[in-house]
Order: C-alpha cells, then structure tokens, then sequence
C-alpha cells in the first residue's frame, strides 16, 4: 500500500523548510527569462511555469530520495547541478511559438540549459571562461551535442561534473 502522505508533494515542504523550493523555482524562472531575452527570442517561446514547476519538484523529489537513502544532510554540488539539469531537460519548459524560429535556437531547452549550468561550473571551481576561451567553447558544444543526441540519466550528469570539477582540481594544482 501506498503511503499517502508519499503520494502528494507536501512531505517535501518538510525535508525542504522555508521557500527553499519556491525560491528555486523563481530563481530558475529569473534565469531562463534572462538567457532568452540575451538570446533575443523571449517573444518568440513560452516558458511552461507548470513544466517549470515540475521540473523544480521532480529535483527536490530526487534529492529527498537520495538524503534518505544515502542518510546524508546535504547533497554535493555535482548531484544538484545534475539532477537540476536533467529535470529541466527531460520536463523542456520553453516552447516555441512563434511561426519563424531561428534554427540555431531550435534546440532552446537544451541551449538554456548549457547557458545556466556551465557557468555555475565554473564559478564553483573559481575559473574564468577567459584563460580558456577556446576549451570552454568546445565544451558548451559537446555538452549542447549530447543534451540534443544522446542518452543521459541525473546519474551520468554527476559523473560528467564531477569529472569537470576533478579536472579543473588536476590542471589548478600543475600551475
């Protein structure tokens, strides 16, 4: 039998206190709607807010899964950008709506996606995209690529990150 209190997503206010969850919902919202209109497509897509939402509580439900299991307090930072990102690929929040739509922003979940994780990547190692311009470029390419072509779980994310975050470690300690 189901556990009703498990069926609804109330317990979640309780693992997450506070506005802990409708502040990364508005922050998320605050983020794609900057990248869009930086894009210039904001008039020309839709962000689902019911999508949006989904995608911030599919996360958290994640994440109070994973605490419990593991008896952890805290995640580490490679399963919250993870997690957040394959919730907000797999849910796709923006729709496009305009009839002409510029076919390098076809894409546009996964674009905003790179656009909202790879800096926060950065900044968590202290790494600025100027020193290596170039690498960071092909990595947004790849990690765009495989958001669009290839098959990923919250678990492969982790990985990827948390690959990243090792090698940005190896390459600081060779300076």
């Amino acid at each position: 039998m189901i556990d009703n209190e498990k069926t609804s997503v109330n317990y979640l206010f309780d693992s997450f206190p506070g506005d802990i969850i409708p502040n990364r919902y508005e922050n998320l919202l605050i983020q794609v709607q900057e990248i869009l209109d930086g894009l210039g497509i904001i008039d020309k897509v839709c962000i689902n807010t019911d999508l949006l939402e989904l995608a911030v509580i599919d996360y958290f439900e994640d994440i109070a899964r994973l605490k419990d299991f593991q008896g952890i307090d805290r995640a580490n930072v490679d399963k919250i950008y993870s997690y957040g990102a394959f919730w907000f690929l797999r849910r796709k929040p923006i729709q496009i709506i305009a009839p002409s739509f510029p076919l390098a922003h076809l894409h546009i979940n996964e674009k905003v996606c790179v656009a909202i994780t790879v800096p926060k990547m950065l900044a968590e190692m202290g790494i600025s995209a100027k020193g290596e311009q170039r690498r960071i470029e092909d990595f947004l390419d790849l990690l765009h690529y495989n958001f669009k072509y290839r098959t990923y779980t919250q678990q492969s994310l982790e990985l990827m990150m948390e690959a990243f975050f090792c090698g940005c470690g190896c390459f600081a300690l060779k300076e």
